[in-house]
């Protein structure tokens, strides 16, 4: 087996043990709302407040990875993940979930900066989206089996155990990358020798002049708005909305996921082969796409659409359309992240990574709780995927007159962080 191969199958299993912990969760938020009896809006505070402290840490975060190295940090986000969600399991109380929700933020902030700095050092250019879209979409296989198995289970054994049971998948995860990373990446496992540079306050002001940069975290911002929009509210849509049972949501849900898996590695090759590797036309096209199916989910899906047909939607078209959600949404990291690495020093690829994060979660923490907050004030979920689609439209026309003037283009030279002035 070819070194890449090994390398992105560990950054892969880092995503598989975070994202099986917490899309698992989510997914199963409808029985968790039954049992402590919160709101709409309560349960999409605790995206908010799981993105929340990976935002105000992501730029820290980054740089650690930058410090560290790739497999040591992978390995203690993974360990925080599985510790709080033991933690989460034996909770008596929605408001301490919460609190837990924050610190596993802070582990999860590691995981991405240290993806994208493994494949930055272990990848070539112009494989780089196909690899980030393969390593974030295997790491999909985690969201699917959390939203497709563990509702189902704990419907009928409970959510505490189900969560333990993924908690210990999660510790195990972080013992075997420590274990295996170093001898599986050889040179790249080594932190960046120019760590010893200045202060982060140096870092951040480098970073915020790059204004190509700037421009691109508006996409970044499309992406948290609507992955949030789309993760935290479906199972409750499809119950609330629709009337389907929780179990059956969560099967709905795992499709979403399966458009993932699906979405991430082919937008990403997609982008390296056929759009010769022009990250901005594709970020473009997948924001508008996502703008134009989010319009169709409140305008046909949803019961109360004006569209809507009055037998109701097959359930074959809602679950394809559940596919095509996640296809398009899920499709925009690998081509977000690998434009970020391509405008920026190799050796702020872990800081810059981190900046770029906050663009996304700043968007998953604004996103989550008004999209619940506008089917609290309306009963229904219609104008939130009405409201979805018109922010992300005009997010992405943003960045179409934007990048015109501050390109993205990775066949340009990329803008080294110390000449990011320009």
């Amino acid at each position: 087996m070819q070194s890449t191969t090994r390398v992105l199958i560990l950054l892969s299993s880092a995503f598989v043990a975070a994202t099986l912990n917490i899309q698992g969760f989510i997914g199963m938020m409808p029985l968790i709302q039954l049992d402590f009896a919160i709101s709409a809006a309560e349960a999409g505070l605790y995206t908010s407040f799981y993105f929340a402290s990976a935002t105000i840490v992501a730029v820290f975060a980054g740089r650690k990875v930058d410090t560290l190295g790739t497999g040591a940090s992978l390995s203690v986000a993974v360990a925080v993940i599985g510790v709080m969600m033991l933690l989460h399991a034996v909770s008596p109380a929605y408001l301490i979930i919460l609190g837990l929700a924050f610190v596993t933020g802070i582990g999860f902030s590691l995981i991405t900066p240290s993806v994208s700095k493994g494949i930055r050092d272990s990848v070539a250019p112009a494989k780089r989206a196909g690899a980030m879209g393969i390593a974030h979409g295997f790491g999909g296989v985690g969201a699917l089996l959390g939203t497709a198995v563990m509702p189902s289970v704990a419907a009928l054994a409970g959510w505490r155990g189900v969560l333990t049971v993924g908690a210990f998948f999660a510790l195990g995860t972080s013992l075997l990358i420590r274990v295996f990373w170093e001898r599986v990446a050889g040179p790249a496992a080594q932190p960046e020798a120019g760590n010893g540079r200045g202060a982060m306050l140096a870092d951040m002001r480098i970073l915020l002049a790059n204004r190509r940069l700037m421009v691109l975290g508006l996409a970044g911002l499309v992406f948290g708005v609507a992955i949030s929009s789309a993760t935290a509210h479906s199972a409750l849509f499809l119950t609330r909305d629709l009337g389907y049972s929780p179990a059956f949501a969560g099967i709905a849900l795992s499709i979403l996921y399966v458009g993932s898996i699906v979405g991430q590695p082919s937008w990403g090759l997609i982008n390296d082969r056929l759009l010769g590797g022009r990250r901005r036309r594709g970020l473009l096209v997948l924001g508008f796409l996502i703008a134009v199916i989010s319009l169709v989910f409140g305008l046909i899906l949803s019961p109360t659409g004006l569209l809507a047909p009055a037998a109701g939607v097959p359930v074959a078209v809602l679950l394809l359309m559940m596919f095509l959600l996640g296809f398009t949404i899920f499709g925009m990291p690998p081509l977000y992240f690998t434009a970020i690495g391509e405008i920026t020093a190799p050796e702020y690829t872990g800081v810059a990574t981190g900046l770029g994060l906050v663009f996304t979660r700043t968007g998953v923490v604004l996103a989550a709780p008004l999209f619940g907050l506008l089917y609290d004030l309306t009963g229904t979920y219609t104008l939130s995927w009405l409201a979805l689609s018109v922010v992300v439209t005009s997010l992405s026309a943003s960045v179409a007159v934007l990048s015109r003037r501050y390109p993205m283009e990775p066949s340009l030279a990329p803008e080294p962080a110390s000449e990011a002035l320009s």
